[in-house]
């Protein structure tokens, strides 16, 4: 059965076995963020870079495979 996973930019559908796997790496990863930082007009810059627990969240749900036949039979929507 499809398992849906939900990110912050969109959702994924795949193979339930490639989701909980795709679940299981998610659980151990962490979050890498770039700082800019300016001291004002014409002084130095500095880029820092930050590495922390991840705090984004995420969720995954079960999909029947007649939704999921259908869902891919209609395709990507069209812009309104």
């Amino acid at each position: 059965m499809p398992m849906v996973v939900s990110l912050s930019y969109g959702e994924l559908v795949m193979p339930t076995e490639d989701a909980v796997m795709l679940l299981k790496i998610l659980e151990r990863a962490e979050t890498y963020r770039t700082k800019y930082h300016s001291t004002g007009a014409g002084g130095s810059s500095e880029t820092t870079h930050h590495i922390f627990p991840n705090e984004t969240p995420y969720h995954a749900k079960l999909i029947g495979e007649d939704l999921y036949r259908m869902a891919k039979l209609a395709g990507k929507p069209e812009k309104d």
